[in-house]
């Protein structure tokens, strides 16, 4: 029996794959949990219209993290904390502070996981960053540790 595929199976096929499966498969299985459909004119169109917006969305997707990837290039991330006269930091700074001042200063959608940073900084000073933005998409940034003057 061949069928539309509505997700991705491991080795069947990808969303929108006309597939030739076993008859009691696609009847029990594929069919009653909505993982297939069966194959008519109108399922295919649904199916390409499906695929094609979902193209326009990742291309959207892509422009915007080139455009924040250029933006974020060279991005100066300054960081006032408490210190000692030595320049050791009372706290330190994480992955979530340098995330949550990276929203601030309007960069969306960079969470604590994106800010490749082996430990936390506990010295004053200059670090240099890199932001994953996607896995093959990493920006360098640097972030400037000072002390808090109070």
């Amino acid at each position: 029996m061949k069928v539309l595929l509505n997700q991705e199976i491991d080795n069947l096929g990808d969303v929108g794959d006309v597939v030739e499966v076993a008859d009691g498969y696609a009847r029990n299985y594929l069919l009653p949990y909505n993982y297939a459909c069966n194959v008519t004119a109108n399922n295919l169109q649904k199916m390409e219209s499906l695929r094609k917006a979902k193209e326009r969305r990742e291309e959207e997707e892509s422009k915007r993290i080139e455009q924040q990837a250029e933006d974020l290039e060279g991005f100066l991330c300054v960081v006032e904390q408490r210190a000692t006269e030595t320049g050791h930091l009372f706290g330190s700074v994480t992955a979530e502070l340098i995330s949550d001042l990276l929203l601030e200063s309007g960069f969306k959608g960079i969470r604590p996981s994106s800010i490749l940073l082996d430990k936390p900084i506990e010295n004053v000073g200059d670090y240099p960053v890199e932001v994953m933005l996607l896995p093959q998409v990493r920006v360098p940034i640097t972030v400037r540790v000072t002390a808090l003057e109070e």
